[in-house]
């Protein structure tokens, strides 16, 4: 099984949107929505979470390290890989988002009330999308 299956079989709501690119529920926060982007490179595997996990956060939360995403490297040597994301990967991440707000949207001009739940789904929905702007402007 290579590190991409192990690390696959690991999470949840896996989505492959292209044929080296995933995205899936990020582990390290309670994530209800697909806002993790997996990328199989070469010698190793980008993470990225659009909610602002940190990498090894998420690795710790299903038992993986460094290494187990990139074999090739040496222990401790390990440095940011400033390769960007794909605009579809990011595009993949947000669209679910821009859904849940023109619900939303429609909701509200139908005049009924959001419920505080549907609020707080709201505004992360607001932030995920922001997040994704700023990846896109300035790389990773």
């Amino acid at each position: 099984m290579s590190n991409l299956d192990k690390l696959l079989s690991r999470l949840d709501k896996v989505k492959r949107i292209a044929n080296d690119r995933y995205t899936a529920i990020c582990p390290a926060h309670d994530d209800r929505s697909p806002s993790l982007a997996i990328k199989d490179t070469d010698d190793r595997l980008l993470l990225h979470c659009f909610c602002g996990c940190e990498t090894a956060e998420v690795l710790s939360a299903i038992g993986f390290t460094f290494t187990d995403i990139m074999p090739g490297q040496s222990k401790g040597n390990f440095k940011k890989d400033n390769k960007p994301f794909y605009a579809i990967d990011i595009l993949a991440i947000i669209k679910f988002e821009v859904s849940l707000v023109c619900l939303y949207a429609g909701d509200i001009s139908k005049g009924l009330k959001l419920t505080s739940q549907d609020k707080e789904r709201l505004l992360l929905a607001t932030s995920r999308i922001n997040h994704a702007y700023k990846v896109a402007k300035h790389g990773l």
